[in-house]
């Protein structure tokens, strides 16, 4: 009698450890380097989106810039609007291994684009501006900002002019990116 309640209970808790065995696959990107890297997935459902990827393209943007105020000793004040000196759109455009050009005024600005989105100008980075009173101007760019869809993102650029008889001046710009 005591075989016949054997035989159940170990086909039960052979069923139960067979069942309880077998992994429940995840669908998801297994990619680590994606924006949208999910670890729990097992298998990739071709979902994987990559913010090099996303920069690329052409986008609408919009500045607000502190305004440049080039103060000369016993000449006075003199604005420089910035937000002038921004088009409406840009292109960015891949250059391999994380880095794109952003094309400024037919100047190319180059930045690194890490795998979570965030967006560093890279050292040495420069473009002309002509501020008018003063002529054409080199200026200094650097910034970081961040990728957060294939359709906006932001970023904050620090820009330093070297002015004929004011030295170095700086200002800000916040730059909204949307497609």
């Amino acid at each position: 009698m005591k075989n016949i309640f054997k035989i159940p209970v170990l086909l039960f808790l052979a069923i139960f450890l067979l069942v309880s065995s077998c992994k429940k696959e995840i669908d998801g990107c297994i990619e680590s380097s994606a924006m949208n890297y999910m670890p729990d997935a097992t298998t990739n459902d071709g979902s994987c989106v990559f913010a090099y990827d996303f920069a690329q393209g052409i986008w609408n943007i919009s500045s607000v810039c502190d305004d440049l105020i080039i103060s000369i000793p016993l000449a006075g004040d003199f604005p420089v609007p910035l937000n002038d000196m921004f088009p409406e759109t840009i292109e960015i455009t891949g250059e391999g291994a994380g880095v794109v050009s952003m094309d400024i005024n037919g100047e190319n600005v180059l930045a690194n684009v890490s795998y979570s989105g965030i967006v560093t100008i890279q050292d040495d980075q420069k473009i002309s501006v002509d501020t008018g009173d003063f002529g054409v101007v080199d200026v200094d760019i650097t910034g970081s900002g961040i990728i957060e869809s294939a359709s906006n993102g932001d970023l904050t650029l620090n820009l330093a002019f070297e002015i004929p008889l004011a030295g170095t001046q700086t200002s800000s710009c916040e730059i909204a990116f949307t497609k």
